[in-house]
């Protein structure tokens, strides 16, 4: 029998999950999972505001331009989005220790960085996707049906 065999064989034959300190974890309930993610997404954006905060305040006591300000301001969330997913799906996020929940594979080992740091990243833009996408839609002067045509920018053979 593999080592993995406990992995295979699934909730069917070993009980409920992955065993961690000698003993079998069972699954979360849904409210402590769904409040670890609220409050994980409430870190990211208290992370994100104060980083925001602290260059603004630096541009207005004229430490730092207000270009640099505005590269933190458009960088910061992207990136408390991936330090968040990291620890996610390395170690735990604040959110899974203040609910004391943990996100396991099935063989009992942590998630892993990038599907961690995807993870967080998809559910962080997807607000900001379905805007831009109702956006693009209502923006829209018409709703034509024309075909695009391309077309040769330099000037036709003379015969």
């Amino acid at each position: 029998m593999s080592r993995n065999y406990r992995a295979q064989a699934g909730l069917a034959v070993h009980g409920p999950g992955p065993w961690r300190n000698r003993g079998p974890l069972t699954p979360a309930p849904s409210g402590r999972r769904w409040w670890a993610r609220v409050i994980d997404a409430i870190f990211v954006l208290f992370c994100t505001g104060m980083l925001i905060g602290i260059a603004l305040a630096l541009t207005g006591i004229n430490i730092v331009s207000l270009d640099a300000a505005t590269g933190v301001a458009l960088a910061s969330y992207p990136l408390m989005a991936l330090v968040f997913g990291a620890l996610y799906g390395c170690t735990v996020s604040p959110g899974q220790v203040l609910c004391g929940v943990v996100t396991l594979k099935h063989s009992g080992r942590r998630v892993g960085f990038w599907r961690g740091t995807t993870r967080y990243l998809a559910v962080a833009f997807f607000p900001i996707t379905a805007v831009l996408l109702i956006w693009t839609f209502f923006d829209a002067p018409t709703m034509d049906l024309d075909s695009i045509d391309v077309y040769d920018r330099r000037a036709p053979p003379v015969w």
